[in-house]
């Protein structure tokens, strides 16, 4: 951790998915899923101060439904320390984007909470606690890249795919409770080979190309307004190897060099399209 006086600073990394299989639907009403995870050096990010009362400060979300701020009360309530404290975010990563802000923010939050109040815990209770609050929280708490399987819980880290650089396109939407509805659209499972077979690549170090079969496509391209418009606008620029991630509606193109990224950014931003293009790489 990075102090500064009595001030604590992190840094809370996005995440893409590199292709995504749903299997079926779980009795305890998740869906089962394989997909393959990485970090990538796009961050939000988190500051923490001593307080006297717990707080989260962070535009564009209620105190009261941020999970950051639950965790908070959850742990200081839990381990009973002396201090509360106020936490401020600021946001880089879209919200609701399948990216894993939310996701993110939390785990880093426990990670921060765990070091500042000098708690000690294994990285079982860590996840433990980190399941309480989300199916995809714990991949959050490692620095590599996962095949996540179950209901997201089950983890195996694997080596980094041969992927340098991508670019990330986002465009602004609502839809309520995002992720449940775009599981609950989707009509169409699959076996699970399509990730099996990109991560038989990914050991043999073999270069990955876009685009990644993701099984929620055809249900986000139906839920979100616009969003197969966007896509075929961006096909009409060229970008033509375009991948979800997670539950959308963020799409990327995987690039094989800086020079690259950079024309794809400076065609999206001069095309006029309400689209955020934003180069980044895997961690």
């Amino acid at each position: 951790i990075k102090i500064i006086k009595n001030m604590n600073k992190y840094k809370s990394y996005a995440k893409i998915n590199l292709g995504l299989e749903v299997l079926g639907k779980r009795t305890d009403g998740f869906h089962e899923i394989s997909t393959i995870i990485s970090k990538i050096n796009l961050y939000d990010e988190i500051t923490l101060l001593s307080s006297d009362i717990n707080s989260v400060h962070q535009v564009g979300i209620n105190q009261e439904n941020n999970i950051v701020f639950r965790i908070l009360n959850f742990m200081t309530d839990k381990y009973k320390t002396k201090n509360k404290l106020s936490i401020k975010v600021l946001k880089n990563i879209p919200y609701s984007s399948g990216m894993g802000g939310g996701s993110s923010n939390a785990a880093t939050t426990i990670e921060a909470v765990n070091q500042i109040f000098k708690l000690n815990l294994d990285s079982k209770e860590k996840f433990d606690i980190a399941l309480k609050f989300g199916s995809d929280i714990p991949f959050f708490l490692s620095n590599s890249s996962a095949n996540i399987s179950g209901r997201g819980d089950i983890i195996k880290f694997i080596k980094n795919p041969s992927i340098k650089h991508i670019v990330i396109f986002h465009f602004k939407h609502e839809i309520y409770e995002k992720t449940k509805q775009i599981f609950n659209n989707n009509l169409k499972f699959t076996d699970g080979m399509k990730q099996k077979e990109l991560l038989e690549k990914i050991n043999s170090n073999e270069i990955i190309k876009g685009p990644l079969f993701n099984g929620l496509e055809n249900s986000a391209l139906g839920l979100f307004k616009n969003l197969k418009e966007m896509k075929y606008k961006l096909e009409s620029l060229g970008i033509k190897d375009l991948s979800m991630s997670g539950a959308g509606p963020t799409y990327y193109s995987i690039q094989n060099s800086e020079e690259n990224s950079n024309k794809v950014k400076s065609l999206v931003d001069s095309s006029g399209l309400d689209i955020l293009a934003i180069k980044a790489q895997l961690l």
